[in-house]
């Protein structure tokens, strides 16, 4: 079988990231529109899109002061009471759609300029429905990807997302120029990981391809991650076409926990981050217990079991990068095993009827 356009993007990766970071894109915008005042930012979004929201928001609270919240688009566009209230001038709404052309999000961009609020955009391509109708717009820099299951996309946009707190916060006063340039080293040394972590990935494909037969999964996260944990539940279950949930770990052990048995496949995210105890100790009580574990781990312990891929740690960042990455590969890979390309149609004639795009 001709193997899939989804491994030109991913291995794109490396190069689109090091072009959005060079870019001055981010910072111009930050000059340009003096963010003192902003305290507070609606992201709209759908998919990829809004996950990676679910991990950037840590990175706005913490590193530049501005409250955040996530809305998928018709739960925006249904919120009129919370908007009605919120000031215009220190609230910013980030509207995000890959393509440009998702019809929530055309819809939630009309509905919150219509409400007085100004509109940041983010899209993979200028000249599209989501472009033109905000405020202000920032390009994914990553290329066209045309596939179901997006990876250099949301590589490229989550790394965006961490480029603007970082410029937000250092153009608020409330990060400082040396931990700025700390935080800017970290995901330069993240973007340099990438190959070592396809490369660790595929060997460790190669060695469990009985995980391209398994009927369903679940993915365990939590902290920075858990929008990584639900990245990662989408992309499989995209391409692997099967049913699959995700639990935030500390949710694990309040009912989730008795779903598991010896036919389970689980996957959880091991970081350093709050959380980490009750992690390994669900890792070990997993390992054996259910028929099927992989830890992807980003701790500085050196981990040797078969059932774990460990990435680079980068704590500051949690190695949000890296865990993505190695998502997008199992991902890609596993179908590939069956003979199916992981980016086959599916059910297309529903987006159709719901006219999920313009």
């Amino acid at each position: 079988m001709e193997k899939s356009i989804m491994w030109d993007h991913i291995y794109e990766q490396q190069d689109r990231l090091k072009e959005l970071i060079a870019s001055a894109q981010v910072a111009d915008f930050v000059k340009a529109h003096d963010p003192s005042d902003l305290k507070r930012i609606l992201f709209v979004a759908s998919g990829s899109s809004l996950n990676i929201t679910l991990v950037a928001k840590r990175f706005f609270e913490e590193l530049a002061h501005v409250e955040v919240t996530s809305f998928t688009p018709f739960d925006f566009t249904g919120n009129n009471p919370i908007l009605e209230r919120l000031d215009r001038e220190s609230t910013l709404i980030v509207a995000i759609s890959q393509t440009g052309t998702s019809s929530g999000t055309i819809d939630a961009i009309h509905h919150a300029k219509q409400l007085g609020f100004k509109v940041l955009t983010l899209t993979e391509r200028c000249d599209t429905p989501v472009e033109q109708q905000g405020d202000y717009y920032l390009n994914f820099l990553c290329g066209l990807e045309p596939c179901n299951a997006k990876t250099k996309g949301v590589s490229s946009s989550l790394t965006l997302l961490m480029l603007l707190a970082l410029d937000i916060g250092k153009g608020k006063a409330v990060l400082a120029e040396d931990a700025y340039q700390t935080y800017m080293d970290e995901i330069v040394a993240s973007v340099e990981d990438i190959p070592v972590t396809i490369e660790k990935t595929m060997k460790w494909v190669e060695s469990h391809q009985d995980w391209s037969t398994i009927p369903h999964f679940y993915v365990v996260g939590n902290g920075t991650n858990y929008g990584v944990a639900v990245e990662a539940m989408l992309k499989i279950m995209e391409t692997l076409c099967i049913p699959a949930s995700v639990c935030e770990l500390g949710e694990f052990s309040h009912g989730f926990h008795r779903t598991i048995g010896s036919n389970s496949n689980v996957m959880t995210i091991q970081t350093e981050e709050a959380g980490q105890d009750v992690m390994a100790k669900t890792n070990d009580y997993l390992a054996e217990h259910v028929g099927k574990l992989l830890v992807v781990d980003a701790t500085r312990k050196q981990r040797k079991e078969d059932y774990v891929i460990q990435v680079p740690y980068r704590p500051l960042t949690a190695s949000c990068l890296n865990i993505n990455v190695v998502f997008q590969v199992i991902a890609t890979a596993l179908p590939e095993i069956n003979g199916d390309d992981p980016n086959r149609p599916m059910n297309e004639e529903l987006t159709r009827v719901v006219q999920t795009r313009v």
